[in-house]
């Protein structure tokens, strides 16, 4: 017995570790496993908020103390644009009355209901005649800005874009008594102040952009999403690629520029500075008069260097229909799609998972890799998390992943290393799904791969957890 004894005692003076650091008991070690999945791109339409076809709707607001709001109500519920227009042309030398106010506010919540994002512009006139539709005397349109706020900001959920600072032909910031540098800093001021800062403003030229931000020069990322006026101040481009100028909306090629940097530039200098600012600031509008500036071909590196992100669904029909007789042709998944879904599936933010790998270092991290293939980001800050749901049964962990959303701007890597906690599993095999949803409207935001579920998740992989007794 005593010879047994003197056996273990050697064996376990061998087995021994050289250092003084207790080892961990056998039950805590773990033997993990991890199989990614494919991270198969998908062409397939994703309905995500805040971008892509705007329906147009106009109303005009009187004392008429009731307004039938049934027929918006009604509409399918879901995530979608749709520009709203309020004509003030009742009140164009008083306040606007209590029925009015009322009306915008049943309006507005009947919209609300339908999980719509909403782009909202005041405007005095229909008939491109501002000049006799607008009220007399700036104070007045103060006024209407400071009136009509306090009722849009209690629906600061879902109104996305202030379109406009109330005045000229259409409501397009031309042909209109206040259009001087002065009036126009003084009208988007007073309605920055009066709105909510989480609400985007929008101006109808780059050239007005620097003019009421007092800068050449377009947003840098320090900047970005400071709650400043310019980073609150996007585009709304109504002449989108209807001539060389849009419309006017830049200079003609060989126009004088003066070296102050705020008058309107060339049609190439204008598309260049909306490509830095508009990383930051939403861009969208009306491609309007078939050209050959809006051929299909064209109209895609117009849209993805200009970071569009929505669109008239109805205007202009002459160059929807040309885009949808066109074909892609680009040797990827899109191949052979007619050019109007093509840019359907494009235009403001897509992203696509493109790998995942696994790291069993202490602490254990899950890298990601993922590409935002569309014409623009997301200026909302998206939730982002990964959940392992266990394959054998019902328990789920979910962790947060810290990162901001409104940097993953097209063209760029987006690399996230995120710490999972899997000491604290048990055995068993989880699936990884990634998870993206808008914290402000509810809705999940899809990806473009053939992995993701109807619940907006994305399969990640599989990552299996052992443990030996």
């Amino acid at each position: 017995m005593k010879r047994v004894m003197k056996i273990i005692l050697l064996l376990q003076m061998i087995a021994a570790p050289l250092t003084k650091e207790p080892t961990l008991p056998l039950t805590e070690l773990r033997f993990t496993d991890y199989a990614s999945s494919a991270c198969t791109e998908s062409a397939c339409e994703l309905r995500n908020p805040y971008i892509g076809w705007y329906q147009l709707y106009g109303y005009s607001l009187s004392d008429d103390s009731s307004y039938d709001t049934s027929a918006i109500s009604e509409q399918e519920y879901g995530p979608g644009l749709a520009l709203l227009q309020f004509n003030l042309r009742n009140y164009a030398d008083s306040p606007v009355s209590e029925a009015g106010l009322r009306q915008l506010n049943d309006i507005l919540a009947a919209w609300r209901s339908t999980g719509r994002q909403l782009i909202v512009r005041f405007l005095y006139d229909w008939d491109g005649d501002a000049l006799e539709q607008e009220p007399q005397n700036l104070s007045l349109i103060l006024n209407h800005m400071s009136q009509t706020a306090d009722v849009i900001n209690d629906y600061s959920d879902c109104v996305y874009i202030l379109q406009g600072i109330f005045v000229g032909a259409w409501g397009e910031m031309h042909s209109s008594n206040y259009m001087n540098a002065e009036d126009m800093r003084t009208l988007i001021r007073h309605l920055a102040a009066a709105t909510d800062p989480d609400i985007f403003l929008a101006v109808r030229t780059p050239e007005q952009w620097r003019t009421v931000v007092r800068n050449p020069d377009p947003l840098s990322p320090e900047e970005a999403f400071d709650g400043s006026l310019a980073a609150r101040l996007g585009i709304y481009n109504d002449g989108m690629m209807g001539s060389e100028t849009d419309m006017g909306t830049y200079a003609d090629a060989d126009a004088f520029f003066s070296r102050t940097g705020f008058e309107k530039r060339s049609r190439q200098a204008e598309l260049l500075f909306q490509e830095a600012l508009c990383h930051y600031v939403p861009n969208g509008g009306e491609a309007v008069i078939a050209n050959p500036y809006n051929d299909f071909s064209p109209a895609v590196q117009n849209l993805a260097q200009t970071h569009v992100s929505y669109l008239n669904s109805a205007y202009d029909e002459a160059v929807l229909s040309k885009w949808k007789e066109s074909v892609y042709q680009g040797g990827n998944l899109f191949d052979g799609m007619n050019g109007y879904d093509y840019i359907s599936r494009h235009m403001g933010y897509r992203y696509v998972l493109r790998s995942s790998d696994f790291s069993y270092a202490r602490p254990a991290s899950l890298f990601l890799v993922l590409e935002n293939v569309g014409f623009s980001g997301s200026y909302r800050a998206f939730d982002v998390a990964l959940t392992l749901k266990r394959s054998d049964s019902s328990q789920e962990y979910t962790f947060p992943i810290q990162t901001d959303t409104r940097f993953w701007i097209p063209g760029e890597d987006i690399r996230i290393e995120t710490s999972l906690e899997i000491q604290e599993l048990t055995a068993g095999t989880y699936e990884i799904f990634l998870y993206i949803s808008d914290p402000v409207s509810g809705f999940p935001i899809f990806l473009a791969n053939e992995e993701s579920d109807d619940a907006g998740g994305c399969y990640v992989g599989a990552l299996t957890i052992n443990k030996f007794p």
